[in-house]
């Protein structure tokens, strides 16, 4: 067999290997995510204890994020994969061994491995895909993800309340996720030179980028975390909590597509402010339905929460795209990686403020933070329309560079100097 001939078929047999143990490695977590808020919601536990354990977890991604690309680089992405898998299952089965209040410690551990499954993923994906068809394939990942997400939810989130052995199942859902990446005979993508962007660099060439990401990160984090507590706290039944959190997904999910395709047409920061100012209205609908005591309430609560996550969660996509139009697409993977960043910033941050107004103003403060944060940013995005902003690639085009594990500095010390 020739050598060009090689890759070709070990990117089809590694990139089907490496998708189907991320399907099923969000299966697990998506259990994990919304049982964890609910079980100490019915406990009783204090909303600014739920937002703190799941703040953990994005503050353990933020650790992952600058420790991992050197350990994948060291042993290789299959063998990094099945570490933290483990890791993942261990600390799933920890939260049946320990008392809620100190949940936190595993949601920690657990963010760690998943920054490490999330760098090894979209490296991997990036490593074997063709360069024409990379965007294509990202999306269509992100689609089959949030099928899966939203699949678990409904269909295991039921069965889940009911179980001792949840966190037992999920553990070994983990485990699962292990198989297809362990009997590939494909090779993982090779791990080459870190090209990084400085987010000073970013915030002077996209700002908007920078606020859609830490948007998404403040919002998904709360919506996460705190919606399936927010269901029990005003009342509804568990089946109806799970629901709601998979509303916000399925809201996502019917927007995904269509909105990353305009984000190709359209000017990116005019798709944003839409976008956040449609949250805006259905955070305000949704205290109106809740005031007024509106018939089939739950039913509202639903299709409202379906809406915001619609308007909020796609964003993600849409500053990216306007990240990669401003600051060239050759930078690729180094800006994915501090957008990633980003998010992960906001989602930390994001459980403990909604948690707070929660502890402050009852659990219609979770309202009340979304739709403030919503209107901040669509002011701020407002405001940007209005200015001329510097030339649309301020780098020039480049030749492309090779796909590399994605790795992140706030400083861009370990970074070429944009611009060289």
């Amino acid at each position: 067999m020739s050598q060009p001939a090689e890759p070709k078929t070990s990117s089809v047999a590694a990139l089907g290997a490496i998708v189907s143990g991320a399907l099923i490695l969000q299966i697990a977590s998506t259990i994990v995510n919304t049982v964890v808020p609910l079980k100490m919601a019915l406990e009783q536990k204090a909303p600014l204890l739920i937002g703190l354990v799941g703040s953990a977890y994005s503050v353990g991604f933020l650790a992952g994020c600058f420790v991992v690309p050197t350990f994948i680089r060291r042993v290789g992405h299959i063998r990094a994969f099945a570490v933290f898998a483990a890791l993942q299952a261990v600390f799933t089965i920890s939260f049946a061994l320990t008392p809620l209040d100190i949940w936190g410690i595993s949601r920690l551990g657990m963010g760690f491995a998943g920054a490490g499954h999330a760098i090894c993923i979209e490296s991997w994906i990036s490593g074997q895909a063709k360069a024409g068809q990379r965007g294509r394939l990202f999306g269509f990942y992100q689609i089959l993800n949030r099928l899966a997400l939203i699949g678990s939810q409904i269909g295991v989130g039921y069965v889940s309340l009911q179980s001792h052995d949840i966190f037992l199942l999920a553990s070994a859902t983990f485990s699962i996720a292990l198989i297809p990446v362990g009997m590939t005979r494909a090779k993982g993508p090779e791990s080459g030179e870190v090209v990084s962007v400085r987010l000073n660099t970013m915030w002077q060439y996209a700002p908007a980028s920078v606020i859609g990401c830490l948007y998404v990160g403040l919002m998904g984090g709360a919506l996460t975390n705190i919606a399936p507590a927010y269901g029990i706290l005003i009342g509804l039944d568990q089946a109806w909590a799970i629901l709601l959190t998979a509303g916000i997904q399925i809201g996502a999910l019917v927007l995904q597509w269509p909105l990353g395709l305009l984000a190709d047409r359209v000017e990116s920061r005019k798709i944003m402010l839409s976008a956040t100012g449609s949250v805006v209205l259905c955070t305000l609908a949704l205290g109106a339905v809740l005031w007024f005591s509106v018939p089939h309430t739950r039913f509202w609560l639903f299709g409202l929460f379906a809406l915001i996550g619609a308007g909020a969660m796609p964003i993600y996509t849409v500053a990216v795209a306007h990240a990669y139009f401003r600051l060239g697409r050759e930078r690729a993977l180094g800006l994915s990686a501090q957008l990633l960043f980003l998010w992960a910033v906001g989602s930390a941050i994001g459980p403990l403020v909604a948690a707070a107004f929660m502890q402050a103003v009852g659990a219609n403060g979770l309202l009340a933070y979304l739709g403030v944060l919503s209107a901040a940013a669509a002011a701020y995005l407002a405001f940007r329309l209005r200015r001329n902003p510097p030339s649309a690639n301020p780098f020039g085009e480049r030749k492309p560079v090779a796909p590399t594990i994605p790795d992140v500095s706030p400083s861009g010390r370990r970074s070429h100097a944009e611009g060289k």
